[in-house]
């Protein structure tokens, strides 16, 4: 046998050593695309958000308004101690500014908006390739809308605050040997309460008559508050760190205090997911 056909052979070999030692680390790299936080452990991702915004608010003007929207927002799954009745966390905030104008030369709304939305988990899907969780869920959001052509009533206030549901789903793939994730969660009340004027005057006269905001207070309930929050997104590992790419669509229509409201807000998002261990009294 001759140097050269040995030194093939270990050349081969080196390399069928470093291709079967490399399989562990793929599948390992596989499995850690995204997952879930364990007990005492804690996910966020901190998330630019910029996209488009409609809305329509009789109190304020019977047009409907559309334009460009900006934000933040900020999304959070946590590990529950073992011991606790639900195993996993899921939070979502956001802030959004949007500018807004009547297509038909009516002035312009603005609008300034933010939610709180706490989720507590069961798993009602567990494997290597999903987690499916679903559970209550704790809302608020609340709203302010400037509208130029009312000089009247230019301000409105909106938000609810309520109990309903949540469902987060996590899919794990890979795509051209690259491994990544696939992500949907889904928020919308069930019960709780609404700020809603219900006759055509300012809000000061709203304070000081007529049993205040007594008034302004509504019980809501699907059929008269239709809400929603949905969140579609791509996670896809760079080097060690998780970038997640996503869309967000943020809706809201209800007929409350004989005025009619409906906002919108549709929102592409891009992030850094940042996963940290945290201690007992945190929880």
């Amino acid at each position: 046998m001759t140097d050269s056909s040995r030194c093939s052979r270990r050349l081969s070999s080196v390399l069928v050593a470093v291709l079967l030692a490399s399989l562990p680390l793929r599948v390992t790299a596989q499995r850690q695309a995204w997952t879930l936080p364990e007990s005492m452990e804690t996910v966020k991702v901190n998330s630019f958000a910029v996209g488009r915004s409609q809305a329509r608010d009789t109190y304020l003007s019977g047009s409907t308004y559309s334009g460009f929207a900006f934000g933040w927002e900020n999304d959070g799954w946590a590990g529950y101690e073992p011991h606790r009745f639900f195993r996993q966390g899921r939070l979502h905030s956001d802030l959004y500014f949007s500018y807004m104008e009547n297509p038909l030369g009516g002035g312009l709304t603005l609008e300034f908006s933010g939610r709180t939305y706490e989720g507590f988990m069961w798993h009602a899907v567990k494997n290597s390739k999903c987690d499916f969780l679903a559970g209550p869920a704790v809302m608020l959001e609340l709203g302010v809308l400037y509208n130029q052509q009312n000089s009247n009533n230019p301000v409105n206030m909106e938000g609810y605050f309520g109990g309903g549901v949540c469902a987060d789903n996590t899919f794990r793939f890979s795509l051209f040997r690259y491994d990544m994730a696939l992500q949907a969660t889904f928020f919308a009340p069930l019960a709780g309460f609404s700020m809603a004027p219900d006759y055509d005057q300012p809000y000061y006269y709203m304070l000081a008559y007529n049993g205040g905001l007594g008034k302004a207070l509504h019980f809501i309930h699907p059929f008269n508050n239709l809400a929603f929050t949905q969140q579609v997104a791509l996670v896809l590992p760079i080097k060690d760190k998780r970038l997640r790419v996503g869309f967000t669509c943020d809706g809201l229509k209800n007929n409350l205090g004989g005025h009619s409201r409906f906002l919108l807000n549709t929102m592409a998002t891009v992030g850094f997911a940042m996963r940290y261990q945290t201690k007992k009294w945190d929880r």
